[in-house]
């Protein structure tokens, strides 16, 4: 296995577990948004910026997952 084949499998499990990661996050982060305003209406808690946040962070981590797979090994 090249150098560059190596750290790809290394850099896309890591990418892969911090993006299952987040995901599971930004669910406890929306949550507890839930009980904050006492709605589950997505309407309604998308509009505050924790969850916002905890979705764009989430996000960024799949765009680098996605960047990453388009260049490859």
């Amino acid at each position: 296995m090249s150098r560059r084949e190596d750290y790809y499998d290394r850099l896309m499990a890591a990418l892969s577990t911090a993006y299952e990661d987040a995901a599971v996050w930004a669910d406890a982060v929306r949550e507890e948004v839930e009980l904050r305003v006492g709605s589950v209406d997505f309407d309604v808690v998308i509009r505050e910026d924790e969850y916002g946040a905890a979705l764009d962070a989430s996000g960024l981590i799949q765009d680098a997952l996605t960047k990453v797979r388009r260049v490859g090994a």
